[in-house]
């Protein structure tokens, strides 16, 4: 993988682009960091900090300049070539297809331009929403772990594991 860390992304509505400190207001206002404001200047100051690192990864979405999701790269792994991706979307952005457009996005830079091999998401099970986003995006459902993530109230959700691989991409 190459050491290229996050870049602007462009699709055809969204841009998708590195977090800056003055972020913090826009997302707390959509929910995708459901803390208070300071935790979340705290949250943004150190999202900015580590764009220096080499393989961090981690977008703003926008909409018209609108800050309306997010999207990051973590659990990568140079070595062995992939990575996993997180993301959310504020509510009234939803079921409108952005998140999808920008997971697309996301993909075909770390699959091409990063030369990642992999690119896989956990999702619960229950969450049909983020699920369409992965299957729409191109990712295949490679299986399920069971009772994989813990709920508050002491159950457990199965996960399912999608994944999309560099030469899906060529096909």
């Amino acid at each position: 993988m190459k050491p290229i860390g996050t870049h602007t992304l462009t699709t055809s509505r969204l841009v998708l682009r590195p977090p800056q400190l003055d972020d913090s207001e826009a997302l707390v206002g959509i929910k995708s960091l459901p803390m208070t404001l300071m935790e979340a200047h705290k949250a943004v100051a150190s999202m900015v900090d580590e764009q220096s690192k080499p393989f961090n990864f981690h977008w703003v979405i926008t909409l018209q300049g609108t800050i309306i999701g997010r999207i990051k790269a973590w659990d990568v792994n140079p070595y062995n070539g992939y990575l996993q991706l997180g993301y959310d979307i504020g509510e009234q952005h939803r079921c409108k297809g952005y998140m999808t457009e920008a997971v697309q996005a996301v993909i075909r830079y770390m699959l091409t331009e990063v030369q990642a091999n992999r690119v896989f998401c956990s999702v619960r099970a229950g969450n049909t929403a983020s699920r369409r986003v992965c299957e729409k995006a191109g990712m295949v459902l490679e299986g399920i772990m069971r009772h994989h993530y813990a709920r508050q109230d002491g159950s457990y959700d199965d996960v399912c594991i999608y994944g999309i691989i560099k030469c899906d991409l060529e096909e």
